[in-house]
């Protein structure tokens, strides 16, 4: 009862241990989601300000490259080309080379621009380009298109109308003057994509996109990607190298500056690296995976613990169960010894040989018990690790017969018969006091958990420079499953622990400890017979191995 209790009790505390560490736990993923929140709320915090800033580059992009190509590039040229109109009211066929060639420096720069010149004849209302023939598409398009904006913004210097033509963008830049005769002339040219790319970047890398004001001056363009392209989706302008496509804005350039670019986007974003200098603490990296790892550390050590515990719990169970075993082994010779002791105390005997009787069966009792209190004292030896062994050179055979015999006188009336085939001339170091463990503890097996009636046989032969003693019984054996486990401490086959059969689970345990420590090993088969046959080798003495040799070979 008082074990069942403790056991109880036992069992009630790792409960609330293993409750405890399921609690530690718990508050650890709390704590890394609430890491990994805050984390997560800081990011997203200066990715809004990285968006808002990458915003902010864009619509200085779309206002630099608008007022710069709008006002110092289409204007001061359909001007010029206007001017070459009115005294004349033609396009002269030398306009090309008299723009590239002109005085004023701006004018100069511009006609870079032009891919080609076109004008409106007033009389005939016939659109023409200048030294090439205009493809029917574009000009029934340009003509027809020149009509409606005039019509709607006639107050314009200039309009400017981008379109895919065929499949491919082209953009075009119109003005109107009157000529000689006070007609209304419609002339201009058409834009030179590909050279737009140098125009935006004269425009964009004249000085940084990003105030100074922000990040103290050192956000420079390095740090910012952008793109413009144009209404055909082409590619016309790129800085930089797009590192955070997330935080990337685009925007359409829409009607800035009378709609040059209509049509035209551009996307922007500012490198995440330079976040620091923008927002403090700048971009931080996921954690997630540094928290996901601290959390599955946490979750290893905590189910390694509770297997640990769940280990000790087994552990303190089988030791539990051991004391039971070792109280009850104790109790069987005790009682026997104090039953016959008093008989003699209070002379009930009726005759010298019942005497003598009593006698003897005290004095087997009392082996019986020795062995048992030898056999836990040296595993508490073992356990401590402060046994030590007094080897000496010993024949094996004569030591063995005598260890049976006294095994013999204690057995306690069984039928169990024990047959012995030992080889002598074996010489080998060893503890006869140990010796004499290995050997009653493997008989005391065989005879416990072997037939009522049976044979068990102690052999000792020479094998491979080893002195190789057995025990065979004819009991049920041991499952394969089993046969490493049995030597391990307060071990029994489940079978034996449901029966009557009483055993400590320390006996096999003491006797691999004591063969280990003689350089020797143990093991368990199954015998000739089906039952159980335990064999332990031990080294045998220098020369012994030789010596054994010649004795076969002499003998007839």
């Amino acid at each position: 009862m008082a074990i069942s209790l403790s056991w109880h009790s036992r069992r009630t505390r790792t409960a609330l241990i293993v409750l405890l560490l399921l609690v530690s736990l718990a508050t650890a993923s709390l704590i890394v989601l609430q890491a990994q929140y805050a984390n997560a709320s800081q990011r997203a915090t200066v990715e809004s300000v990285l968006h808002d800033y990458s915003s902010l580059v864009a619509d200085e992009v779309i206002r630099r490259s608008s007022a710069e190509i709008g006002y110092y590039g289409y204007y001061p040229l359909v001007a010029a080309v206007l001017h070459e109109i009115q005294s004349s009211g033609k396009l002269p066929s030398t306009i090309r080379a008299a723009l590239l060639s002109a005085q004023d420096p701006r004018v100069k720069r511009a006609s870079g621009l032009a891919k080609g010149y076109y004008e409106v004849d007033p009389s005939t209302g016939r659109l023409s380009f200048l030294n090439e023939p205009a493809p029917e598409e574009v000009a029934g398009w340009l003509k027809e298109n020149l009509v409606r904006v005039f019509a709607q913004h006639s107050d314009t210097a200039y309009q400017v109308l981008n379109a895919q033509i065929g499949g491919a963008p082209r953009t075009f830049v119109a003005g109107s003057t009157r000529g000689p005769q006070g007609r209304e002339i419609e002339a201009g040219f058409e834009v030179d994509l590909p050279v737009l790319t140098q125009w935006f970047g004269t425009a964009l890398n004249r000085q940084p996109l990003v105030p100074p004001s922000l990040g103290h001056g050192q956000v420079t363009n390095e740090f910012l990607y952008v793109s413009i392209r144009d209404h055909g989706g082409v590619e016309r302008f790129h800085l930089g190298e797009e590192s955070a496509p997330k935080l990337a804005v685009i925007k359409s350039f829409g009607d800035t500056y009378q709609g040059v670019f209509l049509g035209f986007t551009v996307e922007a974003s500012i490198d995440p690296q330079i976040s620091r200098q923008i927002v403090i603490g700048g971009l931080p990296r996921s954690r997630l995976p540094f928290f996901l790892g601290l959390l599955a550390l946490n979750a290893g050590l905590i189910v390694t613990a509770i297997l640990q515990l769940r280990r000790e719990m087994a552990f303190q169970q089988l030791r539990d169960e051991f004391v039971s075993s070792v109280s009850h082994e104790l109790r069987t010779p005790l009682t026997q010894i104090r039953m016959f002791t008093e008989t003699l105390l209070l002379d009930r005997i009726r005759s010298t040989e019942e005497h003598r009787r009593s006698l003897e069966i005290i004095d087997r009792e009392a082996r019986r018990l020795t062995q048992l209190v030898e056999n836990v004292l040296q595993f508490s030896r073992m356990e401590r690790r402060i046994d030590s062994l007094s080897k000496e050179k010993r024949e094996l055979a004569p030591l063995i017969q005598e260890i049976v015999e006294d095994f013999e006188s204690v057995m306690n009336g069984s039928e169990t018969q024990i047959e012995v085939r030992l080889s002598f001339g074996l010489i080998a170091n060893v503890d006869p006091h140990a010796l004499r463990q290995i050997v009653i503890n493997l008989l005391d097996n065989a005879v416990k958990y072997g037939r009522k009636k049976q044979q068990v046989i102690v052999g000792l032969e020479a094998c491979d420079g080893m002195a190789c003693l057995f025990v065979d019984d004819e009991g049920p054996g041991v499952p394969l499953a089993d046969r490493k486990r049995i030597f391990d401490r307060f071990q029994r086959l489940e079978r034996d622990r449901q029966s009557s059969i009483a055993g400590t689970g320390i006996g096999l345990s003491v006797v691999q400890d004591l063969v280990t420590r003689h350089g020797g090993r143990c093991a368990v088969t199954t015998g000739d017979r089906e039952g159980a046959k335990f064999v332990v080798e031990l080294p045998l003495s220098k020369g012994q191995e030789g010596a054994r040799k010649e004795q076969l070979e002499e003998s007839p």
